[in-house]
Parts: C-alpha cells; structure tokens; sequence
C-alpha cells in the first residue's frame, strides 16, 4: 500500500472520527401550512397590527409592489391576504407606533422610488397610507429606534451602495430628513440597540461588499446624531445582521451570516460599546435570515437559518458559551427560501417560524413541537 493511500485513508479516518455518527434531526416542527402572497416576496414581520393580541403577518412584493396583511387567528393559521399597494420595490419594512396612538403603523423603503412609505395602522387591521419621504437612491434596509429621546419613533435607512440616511420622527406619523452617513461597502442589513450601556440608540450594520470583513456600529449621541462608526473585523460579505444575548451575560450580541461563503460569525457584546469576535462558523448553501431561540429544548440558545441555495432551514444547536454543535440539524422547506421571521403564533410558548419562497409566492409557516431535549455533548 502506498504512503499516499496510507495518508488519505488515515485522514478520512480521522475526519470520520470529529464528525461522529450523523445526528438524527428532532421532531420539532410540524408540516407547514402554506399562504400564497404577491411577487418576489422581499420581507416579512410577524407583530400585532389589530391589537386583539394575536401576531400578525406583514409581507412586502418587490416583483408587484404590494404589501400583504395576513390576519392571525391566534392557533397558528392565518385568514387570507390583503394586499394594498406600495411603492416601486418594496425591499424592506420596519413595524412601530410612528403616531403615538398605540396601533402600529409600517415603514417600507422602496428600492425602486428611493423613497420611504408610511403607512398608518388603524383600529382593526385597517391601514391608511400617510406620506412618502424621498431618501435617496436605492433603500435597502430600514429600522427604527428613538435616536434623540423625544419618546417619538425615528427611522434609519441604508441605502444600497454607500450612506445610512436617519430620519428623526415628527410625532404624527411624519418624518424629516436628518443626517446622512457614510458607509461605504454595500450596507446589506441594520439592526438597532443600546451596545455601550448608555441609553442612547445605536446601529450595528453588515456589509456585503466583496472584500468587506468586518462590521460597523454606529454609537448614538442621544440627540439623533452618531459618532464615527468603529469596525469589527469578522464575517465576509455578509448579507444578514441579527442581535441577540447569545450567552446569557445580559449584553447583547450580533450575529451576522454569509451567503457567499456560506458562514456565520458571532460577535460577544460585553455592555460597553465592544465585542469580541468569535470564529467564523460553518453554515449550509447560501444562509441569511436568522432567528435565535431555544428551538431543541436544551439550556441554551440555539440559530434558526433559512439557506438560500440549500432550500432548507437550520438549527444550530449553542453550546452557550459562543460556539456551536455540527453538524447542524437541517428541514427541508420550499423552493428559494428568502425572508423569515419567528413568533409565537398558537401561544403555546414555543417560537414559530415563517418563511417566503422567493419563485413560487407562497409564505410557509412551521408550527413547533414540544421536544424531548437533545443530550449535551
């Protein structure tokens, strides 16, 4: 036998060992239920919009610029779509009580008008479009937060290639253009939250950019201005940013993923404007949208991923001290998988998820199961 065959047989012995034996995936989800919505689905939110305590669903259309109301009906099914229309491209939404009457209302940046719809919530699931605020060329992602402390909902908008525009609320459903910002990269997604302990609304922001490694947050002055944004290496052209306390210190954390590289990197926040970088780990085809939960019923929190070009959703199961188990637990869902969210939509206490098919306009809803937890390793 040669030294070559001898060298391959025992690495492959060795990567079979660190594997271990392949894990079986538990039964937690039920079959999905599926809702049809409009073209090119873009985004989806789950929140209550009629106030009967129920999460709802928003989905925006970027291929027939319309925007979906599914009722819930409180034991995880939904009543059939309303559609209204929206502006061109509907890439994005945030949900908030822009007019201080205790309905939330939607913002929706529209990639193709370069602008930012409001749209009102009324008594009963009744929307009522309000204005349209003109931001700049090609509005990807949008959030909102309080940025100047006047209890009054702002928004923050990036726009494809290379700004973050704020918009300072008004109090009546209406907004004024404030500061813009440089972010250069291709901002791809935002998240807001307080990282460094000092009650001012900051932003955390992923960039997909070919040579784009790292991240920016932007730290809140409190008056509706930011100072300059600090970069945290890790991650690689990444599409998704998402915040959670991962490890249960009580400081919130980033979670960003790759569909280029197939990668998620964790960022530790520790309370006071830092975080320490995690190592990149391995995804499935194409990960993007996340959601973060004790979905397999063990101590810790665990990943939900849709995978693009896997047509799949993972679990990835948290150790609880930053790193995670592979392989990873993986569902099949539907063809091209783009947006999810999670809620409890039965209010069984367990975090659902739904999921948009991009090709076929269909919306899948999993339902969870009561699990047996899974063994710690």
């Amino acid at each position: 036998m040669s030294i070559y065959l001898k060298t391959g047989i025992l690495f492959l012995f060795a990567f079979l060992v660190a594997c271990g034996e392949p894990r079986v995936a538990p039964d937690i989800f039920s079959l999905p239920t599926t809702y049809h919505v409009g073209k090119k689905p873009s985004a989806i939110i789950a929140e209550d919009m009629n106030d009967d305590g129920y999460p709802d669903l928003l989905v925006t259309n970027s291929g027939d610029d319309t925007l979906n109301y599914l009722e819930g009906l409180g034991d995880g099914t939904f009543k059939s779509s309303v559609t209204m229309a929206t502006g061109r491209e509907p890439m994005a939404m945030v949900v908030a009580d822009f007019d201080g009457d205790g309905i939330n209302d939607v913002a929706i940046a529209n990639y193709g008008d370069g602008n930012v719809s409001i749209v009102l919530g009324q008594k009963g699931g009744i929307f009522r479009m309000k204005s349209a605020v003109k931001v700049g060329r090609l509005p990807i992602a949008i959030a909102s937060g309080d940025f100047n402390n006047d209890e009054i909902q702002d928004l923050a908008v990036t726009l494809r290639f290379d700004k973050l525009v704020i918009l300072l609320g008004i109090g009546d459903g209406g907004f004024k253009v404030a500061e813009a910002y440089k972010a250069s990269g291709t901002p791809a997604s935002l998240v807001v939250g307080d990282y460094n302990g000092d009650k001012n609304a900051d932003i955390a922001m992923a960039f997909n950019a070919a040579k784009m490694k790292y991240i920016r947050v932007f730290m809140g002055n409190g008056d509706g201005t930011f100072q300059d944004p600090v970069k945290f290496p890790g991650g690689h052209q990444s599409a998704f940013i998402m915040q959670h306390d991962m490890n249960k210190d009580g400081h919130m954390d980033l979670i960003t993923s790759s569909t280029f590289t197939d990668t998620l990197t964790l960022f530790l926040g520790d309370g006071k404007g830092s975080f320490q970088v995690m190592q990149d780990f391995a995804g499935e085809k194409g990960p993007q949208f996340l959601v973060a939960d004790d979905f397999i019923g063990g101590p810790h929190q665990d990943i939900a991923v849709v995978n693009r070009r896997g047509n799949s959703l993972s679990i990835i199961e948290g150790r609880g001290d930053g790193s995670f188990v592979f392989p990873h637990f993986n569902y099949p869902v539907g063809r091209s998988p783009r947006a999810m969210v999670g809620a409890d939509f039965n209010h069984d206490g367990l975090k659902d998820l739904a999921i948009l098919l991009y090709d076929s306009q269909l919306l899948e809803v999993f339902q969870r199961k009561f699990a047996t937890p899974i063994d710690e390793e």
